[in-house]
């Protein structure tokens, strides 16, 4: 099942704070909308009451037949489809106002007295019916009576509309408002994460403690970890070069001692000897140098390539100066390696030093951006690998020719850098120079 990506924080809290914000209006609407309605019909049911109160205190019910008194009728009463109707049933007897004219109005039949509820009028109008049951003189008169809602409906249906159009303005400016206020409060994460970046490039060595008190643990923690990764990185590289510096004088006592015994070895031995101390004086020279070359620089500093390449460079072609060794760098303007300084120091220094022993004068690093990263190419003028045996270059160990410097580690080392990148390494012979070529891809 494939994992669902997290939603940012940002966009969380606009959600759930869009969400209950619209379903506050939503409340609050249905809440504004009915409100009215209940008022007014609560106001016309009071007024129908007292309208039947009128209508039975003018019945007389002395007769042989009900009779009402039109002073205690309103004129509207009489008026035909005004809007206003009653109609009040005594002994069998219905009595019905003029305003009915000849529609037959039939009331609807209740159980509890008094109540309300809605019929049809004689032109369809919305009507609101008061009922109740009053006893007058020992006869029970049943009276209802009716007003046309119509115009009061319109009314609150343009209410509706208007106060509609009010909370939708209202709550697009709520949304706005709450979206500058979760941006505004998630500002300092910004800050945070730019200064992670600058921290990355090597601008800065600690993160700002001017953050709210809720990021503060977080800062300290990641600068607690920045000085510890620096010290382990110091560390590393004040071991590395006390330990070539340390080598120095024991070569020398070594050198010193196989020259005053040189007359009583095998002339092979000597030489076996000699070139030992050669190649262990050159790995000291070249660690200390390297380890010069680093300095102080921060952890995360980002490579230079413009600035650095150029300092190895004058270096390889120093130690292979009886060659005339010239290096070049072929790479766009201020191209700076998103990586470790002192991880490309040990990837170009190994791939350099590589290519500088076999190539006959020539040593060409291209540097291009591709779709997903940098393409680095280092290529020499050598005599090249052949097809068959490429594929064991990189193995820790390794040595094609054991005529030539080297423990058979330095390509093994770039693979393992290479891959801890999540790049790709490859080998074949440049179709320019006619020697190795080494192909890199990172990220």
């Amino acid at each position: 099942m494939k994992r669902l990506r997290p939603r940012h924080i940002q966009t969380r809290l606009t959600l759930w704070l869009l969400a209950s914000v619209v379903a506050l209006f939503g409340l609050y609407w249905v809440v504004t909308a009915k409100a009215p309605v209940m008022l007014t019909e609560g106001y016309v049911v009071d007024r129908l009451a007292h309208d039947a109160e009128n209508l039975v205190l003018g019945l007389d019910t002395t007769e042989p037949h009900a009779t009402l008194s039109g002073h205690f009728a309103a004129p509207i009463y009489d008026r035909p489809y005004s809007g206003h109707y009653f109609l009040m049933r005594v002994d069998g007897q219905n009595i019905r106002s003029r305003s009915l004219w000849d529609f037959e109005f039939t009331p609807r039949a209740v159980d509890t007295f008094p109540t309300t509820y809605h019929a049809k009028g004689p032109l369809e109008q919305d009507l609101l019916v008061y009922v109740d049951r009053i006893t007058k003189d020992g006869h029970a008169i049943e009276v209802h009576v009716a007003e046309d809602l119509s115009a009061l409906h319109q009314r609150i249906s343009t209410y509706r509309w208007q106060f509609g159009v009010v909370s939708v303005l209202l709550l697009v400016a709520l949304v706005v408002l709450q979206r500058w206020i979760v941006r505004s409060s998630l500002r300092p994460l910004d800050r945070v994460r730019a200064d992670c970046r600058r921290l990355e490039r090597g601008e800065i060595d600690q993160l700002d403690r001017d953050v709210p008190p809720e990021l503060l643990p977080m800062v300290d923690e990641i600068n607690h970890l920045q000085a510890v990764t620096q010290r382990r990185l110091a560390r590393s590289r004040r071991a590395l070069g006390n330990l070539a510096h340390a080598l120095k004088t024991p070569l020398t006592l070594i050198d010193q001692v196989g020259q005053r015994i040189r007359d009583r070895l095998d002339p092979r031995d000597a030489e076996s000897l000699d070139e030992a101390v050669t190649r262990m004086r050159r790995i000291t020279d070249r660690e200390l140098r390297q380890a010069r070359l680093a300095g102080q620089a921060r952890a995360g500093e980002r490579f230079d390539l413009g600035h650095e390449l150029p300092r190895l460079f004058h270096m390889f072609e120093r130690l292979h100066a009886d060659k005339a060794l010239s290096c070049r760098l072929e790479a766009p303007a201020n191209v700076a390696l998103r990586a470790e300084r002192e991880d490309m120091y040990e990837l170009f220094g190994n791939l350099l030093d590589n290519a500088a022993k076999w190539a006959q004068a020539e040593v060409v690093v291209s540097i291009e951006p591709v779709e997903d990263g940098w393409h680095i190419r280092v290529a020499d003028d050598g005599p090249g690998v052949a097809s068959q045996s490429l594929d064991a270059l990189a193995e820790r160990g390794t040595r094609l020719d054991e005529s030539r410097d080297g423990h058979g580690l330095g390509l093994a080392i770039v693979r393992e850098i290479v891959e801890l990148y999540g790049g790709r390494l490859a080998f074949s012979r440049s179709v320019r120079l006619g020697g190795l070529q080494v192909d890199v891809w990172l990220p």
